[in-house]
């Protein structure tokens, strides 16, 4: 009688640590395997308790226990005919299985961010010609204009001559006698004054309104397409390398901002009393939901990466040390923040509102330093696409990743933003 096929395939029975079946199989919560002293010398090895495999992050380290199922099939594979070699090399073939699809993910991620390349392109080429076509109507309007203002000019002239002709009458005739001659020229002289067609002008401001939109439309485009896909990648890439294990500063937190145990979460609390403030701690923000990172530069490069989710409304980037916590920061060049500010599906700049620099939504932004060239950059890390760059930052002190997840007045914003382990291909 032919054998019962096996429950499970080989592959499934190897660790993806060690690549040998497993020793005492353990389960994370997101419902991966390990050998569990694999997983805890990984863990006892890591600064983050994320899953080896799809690197989901938990605040608190899981309780592992033996998975009496996963070990029972692992005995019964093991009582099989199969030799050392044929087991490493089952192993092996898993692995390389793993990195196809880790590969494969990659390269799916990067026809998303080109198709969204492609629709900006196509939206540039329309704002082009509607461009084109405004300065087409713009030159009509304009020579409209031109040849009513000629005939105009050439009426004044005529009415220049004729006053001229009559000025020099006027030298010869007395004026007590020739009283005719004065009602006459009081007849001609009162003609209707002259003026150009307002009503074309009113059309060219409107022209130069649908105009300067259109600029700005195009302005947008021309910032969301940046230095070009490739080039966002390879300094996405680059920025990745100096990047630093940020936790949380409790000690700034404003008093209606929950933080996790491990320092890496932050989410607003709808049930904190909105009016009591009692700390008198100088470092705590009293008037904004913010708090800053721990760890802070005064030279050099960092990199940090924020998981945002579907969230409605929040600000990431960095502020100075000195930045203020007891008022409300003003939201001008100058304040010490310089941070990206999303909302409802468009970005703006915190020193600078309700000035739309980027629009779409991202899952996770990669914020990156550079002290000396005085600049802050920020990245679509999923799309591999540049966001946002501040120039010429007035820094001068020490700089720290700056958090605000915002109220939930919008919907859809109480879940939290959580600083994600940095991961380099």
């Amino acid at each position: 009688m032919a054998s019962a096929p096996p429950l499970v395939s080989e592959e499934q029975l190897l660790c993806p640590i060690c690549l040998g079946v497993f020793v005492r199989p353990v389960s994370t919560p997101c419902g991966h395997n390990f050998c569990m002293d694999c997983l805890s010398s990984y863990w006892n090895h890591s600064s983050e308790c994320v899953c080896p495999v799809c690197k989901e992050s938990y605040s608190q380290r899981p309780q592992l226990r033996v998975n009496t199922f996963i070990s029972g099939l692992c005995q019964s594979f093991m009582n099989q005919p199969f030799s050392a070699g044929e087991i490493q090399s089952r192993g092996i073939e898993a692995k390389v299985s793993s990195m196809i699809q880790e590969k494969a993910r990659d390269a799916e991620s990067i026809k998303q961010a080109l198709a969204q390349r492609q629709e900006q392109t196509n939206n540039l080429t329309k704002t082009m010609k509607d461009l084109t076509s405004l300065v087409k109507k713009m030159e009509e309007k304009q020579q409209h204009v031109g040849l009513e203002a000629e005939r105009v000019l050439q009426e004044i002239e005529n009415e220049i001559k004729d006053l001229t002709e009559a000025q020099n009458e006027l030298k010869d005739v007395n004026l007590n006698q020739d009283t005719q001659f004065l009602q006459k020229f009081s007849l001609n002289s009162a003609k209707k004054p002259f003026a150009i067609n307002l009503k074309s002008e009113s059309e060219m401001q409107q022209l130069r309104a649908s105009l300067s939109t259109a600029l700005s439309r195009l302005q947008v485009h021309l910032d969301n397409m940046g230095a070009g896909f490739i080039s966002d990648i390879s300094a996405l890439k680059h920025a990745q390398k100096f990047a630093i294990d940020v936790t949380l500063d409790p000690q700034t937190a404003h008093h209606r901002l929950t933080l996790s145990r491990d320092l890496k979460q932050v989410k607003f609390n709808p049930n904190a009393n909105a009016k009591a403030n009692m700390s008198s701690n100088p470092a705590k923000f009293a008037k904004h939901l913010a708090v800053l990172g721990r760890q802070g530069i005064q030279s050099g490069k960092f990199y940090f990466e924020v998981s945002v989710g579907a969230k409605s409304e929040w600000l990431v980037g960095v502020a100075l040390a000195s930045v203020e916590r007891k008022e409300k920061i003003p939201h001008v060049p100058g304040s010490g923040v310089y941070a990206l500010y999303f909302r409802m599906g468009c970005f703006e700049r915190f020193c600078q509102p309700n000035v739309q620099i980027h629009q779409g939504k991202v899952e996770k932004v990669g914020v990156f330093m550079n002290y000396e060239e005085r600049q802050v950059s920020f990245y679509d890390v999923n799309g591999a696409k540049l966001i946002h760059t501040f120039e010429d930052c007035g820094f001068g002190a020490k700089i720290h990743p700056y958090f605000n997840p915002c109220d939930n007045e919008l919907g859809n914003n109480l879940t939290p933003l959580i600083i994600s382990p940095v991961s380099q291909k």
